[in-house]
């Protein structure tokens, strides 16, 4: 894959999460005020349980088949078989986790709540679950072919399906009831997207299905580590949550995850400029090309800081008037949280460069410590909870955000060399540093929620400015952008930053 078709397809997926931001922001917001904090913990509880069912039906099938598709389409090999054993896996499998949530919330309630769902409710989450497990193989399909534009309609179509029917249903008085059915009903248009998007890519043959049963010892063998190292992942992500959930009411745990979710859109359009990468890596190395995953590092880490850099540290600046007007006044208390979580979110201005080589080299038993070493040195931060209250379980993911990232420069420079665009780290963080002052400075002289927009005006001018005075971009860059763009829009990113 040629560099400008690496960015073409970050430039995809990057739309897509800001598309898909937008939406949920909205929703969210919409939400958020219409029904309780109580409901708002509630719904919390319940893509808990969706996710562990998500994981524990995956067995690390999604990264494998992810990492075995682009490498076999870098050899200009057929995928099919690879596929249908995943699917072999993962149907029976979701299937067999989604009867037993069955079981479990009819004989033992989660929580004792008006806000959780009644025995039929709870029917209907079970099929979202089994949903949930099928749409990985056919993302995992679509991202390792490199189809990242499909990928990104679908993305975008199931997440406006989803909040629009939950505001429908929300403003015609179903309240928390149709919040989950509304999320149902864009799980459903994510799946059936999905499966016609990915249908085109599986040849059909008579021996296909013999082919996927004699793959699956072997995906499955290569996958465990990986199962495991997403059994810490999921503990980690989830576990403060849970300590909020069991020992709190649920009105803070509905503050933490919408400091959380706010956190979460920074982080994930970071995952979603690395992923782009995950094709390009991959059929380099079908190809054995090493030399061309150690340029692709250097670039792709030069572009995800001109784009992380800003906006963690805008987030920072402004985190909180982004969590009152995000969620309403009652929320206020989380942008402390926010403020932790964005300072850390510095690190996806790296990481996604280089984060799934580890996998694309099949070091899946080296990326099992990776995943525990981070969550068990975090745990040595737990006392401060008694001091900073739920401040210090931001702090935990914080540094174990860091440390993932030393671990792993550690253990991938191992295997391949990796070299940051250091000079370019040092431009960004500079004129990052100057938009934060500005902004602040602005917000010390009139500080309202509803300025937020005239703040994030500030943050830009000033940003731009500064990489104008830095000259942080090159020759290459207006170049590629050129590649992409055409010549138009390289006159005016000229006068701006040149």
């Amino acid at each position: 894959m040629e560099p400008s078709r690496v960015a073409l397809g970050s430039i995809h997926l990057t739309l897509q999460n800001v598309l898909s931001t937008l939406i949920a922001v909205f929703g969210l917001a919409y939400i958020a005020r219409t029904i309780s904090q109580e409901e708002m913990g509630a719904l919390t509880a319940i893509a808990l349980a969706t996710s562990a069912i998500q994981l524990a039906s995956d067995f690390g099938l999604a990264s494998s088949l992810a990492k075995f598709v682009s490498e076999l389409r870098g050899r200009e090999e057929d995928i099919s078989a690879y596929f249908i054993s995943a699917i072999l896996f993962k149907a029976p499998a979701s299937l067999l986790l989604c009867s037993a949530l069955l079981l479990l919330f009819g004989s033992v309630p989660l929580v004792q709540s008006s806000a959780m769902p009644s025995s039929e409710l709870i029917n209907l989450i079970a099929v979202d679950a089994f949903m949930l497990a099928l749409i990985t193989p056919f993302n995992s399909v679509l991202l390792g072919s490199g189809h990242l534009k499909r990928m990104a309609l679908c993305g975008i179509s199931s997440t406006a399906a989803r909040w629009l029917a939950i505001m429908f249903l929300v403003w015609e008085g179903y309240g928390f009831c149709g919040a989950v059915v509304g999320w149902i009903v864009g799980d459903l248009t994510a799946v059936l997207l999905l499966a016609v998007s990915t249908a085109k890519l599986v040849t059909i043959n008579d021996d296909l299905l013999s082919k996927g049963i004699s793959l699956l010892p072997s995906l499955l063998r290569f996958s465990w580590p990986l199962f495991v190292a997403s059994i810490v992942s999921f503990l980690y992500a989830w576990y403060d949550r849970a300590l909020v959930f069991a020992f709190l009411p649920l009105e803070d745990l509905g503050v933490y995850d919408i400091s959380c979710k706010a956190f979460g859109v920074l982080a994930s359009t970071a995952t979603a400029l690395g992923s782009s990468l995950f094709p390009y890596y991959g059929m380099a190395y079908g190809r054995n090309d090493h030399a061309a995953i150690s340029a692709g590092i250097r670039r792709a880490s030069g572009y995800t800081m001109m784009i992380v850099f800003p906006l963690t540290l805008g987030l920072f600046a402004t985190s909180r008037a982004v969590i009152t007007l995000f969620a309403g006044q009652m929320y206020e208390a989380g942008w402390g949280i926010l403020a932790i979580l964005s300072l850390s979110g510095l690190v996806y201005g790296v990481l996604p460069s280089f984060a799934d080589l580890l996998l694309i080299y099949g070091k899946t038993k080296t990326m099992l410590p990776l995943s525990f070493i981070p969550v068990a040195s975090s745990l040595f931060l737990l006392p401060s909870l008694w001091v900073l209250g739920l401040n210090a379980l931001a702090l935990m993911r914080g540094s174990s955000l860091l440390l993932t990232l030393f671990l792993t420069m550690y253990f991938l420079s191992r295997i391949v060399e990796i070299e940051i665009d250091r000079q370019r780290l040092v431009k960004t963080l500079a004129s990052s540093a100057f938009m934060v002052a500005a902004v602040l400075a602005v917000q010390q002289i009139c500080y309202t929620e509803f300025l937020l927009p005239a703040y994030a005006l500030t943050g830009v001018v000033v940003y731009l400015a500064g990489m104008r005075l830095l000259k942080v971009l090159s020759e290459p860059d207006i170049e590629l952008l050129r590649q992409i763009f055409g010549e138009r829009t390289v006159r005016y990113v000229r006068k701006i930053l040149r």
